[in-house]
């Protein structure tokens, strides 16, 4: 749990500071998602995963996320994203590797303040577990935030974003192996 705050710390602190860069007028409401339709985002993204129960699998592993997205109009963009996250098993049995994919995925984006766009996303697919794990069905529901890099520098190529998200994923039920992840990447418009 120590870990858990740790990271959340780390992520309040990453906004904080990309928010004082920001000037103070650019922080209006604009209700326009700036999901640029008919373009395709691509994103690449790391962080720990984190187990929501105790049962024999250690409770924070790495997570590894890719992501392509299509802009249907301003505010949704539907696509598919892999996953990939490791938890040790106790009792020296090894180690529980689960490749998410999902290629049903939505996000919609109701607005920006300035260059930062918060969005919600869900998705559905399989969980393809190893260590004599069954494969599940994945559902995963999450939360982040999009920073348009060329505000923080001009020099930065249009469409590159900082991004921060967090996520439930459901995955086998009977051994509590649903996760919590604490996603950093960043994700192009093409």
């Amino acid at each position: 749990m120590q870990r858990v705050r740790q990271y959340f710390a780390t992520a309040v602190v990453s906004l904080t500071l990309l928010t004082g860069t920001a000037q103070a007028t650019d922080l209006a409401w604009v209700h326009e998602g700036m999901a640029e339709e008919g373009k395709i985002t691509g994103g690449f993204r790391v962080g720990p995963s984190f187990t929501t129960q105790s049962s024999g699998v250690s409770t924070v592993g790495p997570l590894v996320n890719f992501q392509g997205m299509y802009g249907l109009n301003k505010w949704f963009r539907v696509g598919m994203m892999v996953e990939w996250e490791r938890h040790g098993v106790d009792a020296g049995n090894g180690a529980v590797n689960t490749i998410s994919i999902l290629p049903v995925n939505l996000e919609y984006r109701p607005g920006h303040f300035g260059p930062f766009v918060p969005y919600v996303t869900t998705g559905i697919g399989v969980n393809v577990n190893t260590n004599n794990v069954e494969n599940t069905f994945a559902w995963r529901i999450g939360g982040g935030m999009d920073y348009a890099l060329t505000n923080l520098v001009s020099s930065a190529p249009k469409g590159l974003m900082l991004n921060v998200e967090t996520a439930w994923k459901r995955n086998h039920p009977a051994s509590d192996g649903s996760t919590i992840g604490l996603l950093f990447g960043v994700r192009h418009t093409f």
